[in-house]
């Protein structure tokens, strides 16, 4: 019985180990792709006033 305790516990202390690994992995990830989302939806919105200026002037 206490063979099988200690195999759980280790079992949890690589699970938990790996969940930490993937939780800042992903956080990065996330954080990766939402900047990226607000850079281009900032120049969406400003490149159509660019565009139509520039073309105003021409």
């Amino acid at each position: 019985m206490n063979n099988l305790a200690n195999k759980l516990r280790l079992a949890a202390v690589l699970l938990l180990a790996f969940m930490i690994v993937a939780v800042d992995f992903t956080n990065y990830l996330l954080s990766a792709v939402s900047d990226a989302l607000f850079v281009g939806a900032l120049i969406a919105v400003i490149w159509t006033p660019l565009t139509s200026r520039q073309k105003s002037q021409k």
